[in-house]
This record gives structure tokens, sequence and C-alpha cells, in this order.
């Protein structure tokens, strides 16, 4: 059921969309506290605290405002930052019970995993594989969906090592972990 009802919880069709929204809104929350790391500091990676606060932070409903229901290419679909491929004309409908559905989900993939392996996942690139694809997609997707991607922000060191292809760099991201 679409409409705003009392029941949270949402079919399983609605499982994988959901987890795509929550591992998108984690990796653009780890990805602007990343750019606010100064430059000049070799190591341009989120402490403990501010992981916690981050994931915290992502499972609250005001993270979820953005997202609606929508039909779509002939069925319905969520809608919103998550999905840039999936705008058009229709009447949407958000708010309601969806929010906190999503805060739900949030909630769920913290419990999975620890707010490290979150942000470790974020960091090799492989969130939305590692949270995703592994647990809430299982046998529901046809290959992997467009992904906003979200790379971690680099230290210079690290942008150099990059730019040399050095696997064996001492600055690499996998490494710095």
């Amino acid at each position: 059921d679409l409409s705003s009802g009392i029941n949270a919880e949402y079919g399983d069709r609605y499982h994988c969309d959901a987890c795509h929204i929550v591992v998108h809104n984690l990796g653009q929350a780890f990805q602007e506290a990343e750019k606010k790391i100064p430059k000049k500091k070799k190591r341009r990676v989120l402490g403990d605290i501010d992981i916690i606060e981050i994931v915290e932070d992502t499972c609250t409903k005001k993270g979820f405002d953005k997202y609606s229901v929508q039909e779509f290419s002939g069925s319905v679909v969520l809608k919103g930052p998550a999905f840039p491929e999936r705008s058009g004309a229709g009447m949407s409908m958000g708010g309601g019970m969806w929010p906190t559905r999503y805060v739900i989900h949030c909630g769920q993939i913290a419990e999975r995993f620890t707010e490290d392996e979150i942000y470790e996942y974020y960091r090799q690139g492989n969130l939305f594989h590692e949270v995703c694809l592994k647990y809430d997609c299982r046998g529901e997707v046809k290959g992997v969906p467009a992904v906003v991607d979200f790379r971690p922000t680099l230290s210079p060191e690290e942008e150099i090592c990059k730019a040399e292809d050095k696997g064996t760099c001492k600055h690499s991201a996998k490494q710095e972990l």
C-alpha cells in the first residue's frame, strides 16, 4: 500500500530501493564531512566520533524528506536524489510513513554493520555493493543500478599516488583505514 497508512513496513519490492536511498544519504554525508577536513592533513579520513554522528544523523526523518513515490515507466517507484534517472512528469507522493520507513531501514543497516564497517565500505567505493547488493537487493537487481558515485575525499598525497597508479603507495586510502 502506497498510502500513508499506519503500518511503517513496506513490501519486499521496496527494500532494495530503500537501501539505495540510505547508502546514498550516507555516502553524501561522508563526502561532505571529508571535504571539511583541512587539505593540509595527510589523512583526510573521518574519526570514530564523526562517523558515529553521521550514521546517527542520517538515520533521522530530516534526511529523507526529498524522496517520494511516483509512477514511472509503468510501475510505482521511489524517487529522489538517489535515483537521478527517475525523473519525469507525473504525480509524486511523499511524506506520510515513507520517511519513517527509511529511518527504520537505516536502523536495520546500522544494526547489521558497525559504523566503522559502513565507513570502510564507503572509503573502498563499495558501500552500495556491500550493504545493499549482498542483502536487500539479492535476486532483485539485474546488473548494478546507476548508483550516484560518492568517492572519498583524498589528501594531496593520495591524489598523487592515484595519479601515478601505484598500488603499493603508502598513502593509499585502503591502507590508511
